[in-house]
């Protein structure tokens, strides 16, 4: 980037006079608190609003009566009965509800819904033929009255009850025989894959009820609108749900906020390029290696070799989470070798449980490679504090045993072997993603903590006024982001309002994934680039303070999209298409200068040639240049493909969703955590045990 000071002034005078520009004001250390105020305000103003949306617009919970009668037809203790049933059972790593949910079984809501439909009509189709024929005409006029009565919102605010007529009734009683016979007949045609999965009676009723009551939802119009207290989702005409138009109208406007965006990034980045400094130019020296590999460190510290085990057990929860994905897609064949060879021990594990393990033990061999390498970074960068290895040590034990718990857990307490209570702690919450039991949730975020006191004080040297946006100091603040995040998931209980609880999920899942592994993500890379050779750590802090505010500003918000659908007022899908759409922009500058980065493992082995140095870490580059690959590709395509609300509208509680939630997952977050291993790695092993072939074979 050119510095201005030499250049005339549009009169031709040559004046000195230094143009100002927006990029430069950005890179400015001293404008950064004022920009990371405007980003908090919009942030916390944001999630504000997402908050008094998410209670003042939750649709009732409470008891279903009958409308001549005013008898209880579904008391509110059974649907509260039937959530519990619902996620201590791990239904929702099997259907799904409101579209979240792993959906190889059938959404129960949409399914409920269009199920009353059918035995509503049903219904008066009997009252007619019991005097006459029915007719085409007949037909055409119930198909009107049912919707409009599936319209018809009957909750009386005055009594809190909601009332619901003889129809309704009827198709209630329905779908107790469809659910019934769902987890107890495995002959039934849309059986759950165990006989008497859920064999209670009370608790079957109870299910159904409150599939009932997300139907009833899902079809009744929300008090003062045309459409239902989910948008009209799901899609299904014969109830009257269609597309609303502010889904249509949203999904347009954020296209044209995306492209106002994108000309405001694409200005700004051309206004950088004028200025000095280029992370590509070679001015370090050595690229693609470190100063302990090229100077021959053989000295490790006890601390950074405590970490190995960190890795060790990483691997083995990685090889454990591809073999639960290897068993749940055989379970859309109907066998295969995985579920052989556990039908020779004689074990069973439904989708339900595999499903389970699957989802959970991706994000805890991240947790483990992030903390291993976390760990191994701090003597580089200060003196390592007294005691910091016994906390290494107990932090590992501490992790060890819930991933354990965890793993056992899900287990015995979807298959039923526990109590309710017993499995509410021990064995799993049932929500998706947050599936372990209550009680390992809360060792989970011990060791989280711990973990934050460990980086805290290694980095605290860093932590001062004049270093307060380093590299290192960025390591421990998206450490502790991360962390605080974690604990709103204790908001998600198994009672109370779905709309409600599945919000406080989201607040953990979305701002872990979309924001504070991003950020997590943007500072370890950061970090290896400096160490690596490739940036020094002035070019370093810019780039990870702009990536940072970028997605906190788009995805903070941006979480919105995950609640189009979950019974919540239009501001959500306002707020959500436009911060979701403007979430590709951090991504969009990764791109820019995505070609240069491949040019860096040109010269670094032209430097090994000519004997300027000694290693190239090649494995770690590729995995490093794979997070940038799947970030643009995983996070970005995949993701803008299903954001749009009318997009979203037709696609969720689809595969698409698991398409983007791949991709994106494992391509970056698993990619980060896997480069960082090797990085680690490379300087643990002798060097004549690293073999650099082997790991670009397994690339």
């Amino acid at each position: 980037m050119v510095n201005d000071r030499n250049r005339p002034n549009g009169n031709g005078n040559g004046s000195s006079k230094t143009q100002q520009n927006f990029g430069k004001w950005l890179l400015a250390k001293r404008n950064w608190w004022l920009q990371f105020t405007v980003v908090a305000g919009i942030s916390l103003a944001g999630l504000l609003a997402l908050g008094v949306w998410t209670y003042t617009g939750a649709p009732p919970l409470t008891s279903f009566v009958s409308s001549t009668t005013g008898e209880t037809v579904i008391p509110l203790d059974r649907i509260q009965r039937g959530r519990e049933i619902f996620h201590l059972r791990g239904l929702m790593a099997w259907g799904g509800f409101w579209g979240d949910g792993a959906e190889r079984g059938p959404d129960f809501t949409a399914d409920a819904l269009h199920r009353s439909y059918v035995a509503m009509s049903e219904y008066y189709e009997q009252e007619i033929a019991r005097e006459r024929p029915v007719t085409q005409t007949d037909k055409d006029a119930i198909a009107v009255r049912v919707q409009r009565e599936i319209k018809a919102n009957g909750y009386d605010e005055a009594a809190n009850v909601i009332r619901i007529n003889a129809a309704q009734i009827f198709a209630l009683r329905e779908l107790e025989t469809h659910y019934t016979r769902m987890f107890t007949d495995s002959s039934y045609e849309e059986a759950f894959t165990l006989d008497n999965y859920i064999s209670d009676k009370d608790d079957l009723k109870a299910v159904a009820a409150f599939f009932y009551w997300g139907g009833w939802v899902s079809g009744a119009s929300r008090p003062g609108e045309t459409y239902s207290y989910t948008h009209n989702w799901p899609y299904d005409p014969a109830v009257g749900n269609t597309p609303t138009m502010p889904t249509v109208v949203w999904s347009f406007l954020s296209i044209l906020a995306l492209f106002a965006g994108s000309m405001l990034v694409l200005y700004v980045y051309g206004q950088m390029k004028d200025l000095p400094g280029d992370p590509f130019n070679g001015a370090n020296g050595g690229t693609l290696t470190t100063m302990e590999l090229e100077k021959g460190y053989d000295f490790v510290r006890p601390t950074q070799r405590s970490t190995y085990k960190f890795f060790a057990f990483a691997v083995v929860l990685f090889l454990v989470q591809v073999l639960a994905g290897i068993i749940s897609a055989e379970d859309f064949v109907q066998g295969g070798p995985g579920q052989a060879i556990i039908s020779l021990f004689g074990i069973t594990i439904p989708f339900t449980v595999a499903r389970s393990w699957h989802a959970i033990l991706q994000i805890y061999w991240f947790f483990m490679c992030w903390v291993g390498y976390t760990i191994f970074f701090l003597p580089r960068l200060s003196r390592v504090p007294k005691g910091q290895r016994f906390l290494i040590n107990l932090l590992f034990t501490l992790a060890f045993t819930a991933g354990a718990g965890v793993l056992f857990g899900i287990y015995f307490g979807q298959m039923g072997y526990m109590s309710d209570t017993a499995s509410y702690w021990f064995g799993s919450q049932g929500w998706e993603f947050l599936e372990m039991g209550r009680f390992w949730h809360i060792a989970i975020l011990a060791a989280f903590l711990l973990w934050i006191v460990i980086i805290f004080r290694g980095v605290r040297p860093w932590i001062t006024r004049a270093n307060l946006w380093s590299v290192p100091a960025w390591l421990f603040y998206g450490s502790g982001i991360m962390v605080g995040f974690l604990f709103l998931s204790l908001g998600a209980t198994t009672t109370g309002n779905f709309a409600i609880e599945d919000y406080w999920r989201w607040m953990n899942v979305h701002m872990w994934v979309e924001v504070t592994f991003e950020v997590f993500t943007t500072c370890i890379v950061g970090y290896m680039l400096v160490q690596m050779g490739l940036l020094n750590r002035a070019m370093a802090e810019r780039v990870i303070f702009l990536a940072v505010m970028m997605f906190l500003v788009t995805a903070i918000v941006g979480i919105s999209h995950n609640f189009y659908w979950i019974a919540k007022p239009t501001g959500i899908i306002a707020l959500g298409s436009v911060f979701s759409t403007l979430q590709v922009l951090p991504l969009l500058l990764i791109t820019l200068d995505a070609w240069r980065m491949r040019n860096e493992k040109i010269r670094a082995g032209e430097h090994l040639q000519e004997g300027r140095q000694k290693f190239v870490m090649e494995g770690v580059w590729l995995f490093i240049l794979a997070v940038n690959f799947w970030n643009i590709i995983g996070a970005g395509v995949f993701g803008s493909l299903i954001n749009l609300p009318i997009v979203n509208y037709f696609e969720h509680g689809t595969y698409l969703t698991g398409n983007h939630a791949h991709a994106a997952m494992f391509g970056v977050k698993g990619n980060v955590a896997l480069a960082g291993m090797l990085f680690c790695c490379q300087h643990l092993f002798p060097r004549a045990a690293w073999n650099e072939k082997l790991i670009k074979t397994s690339f």
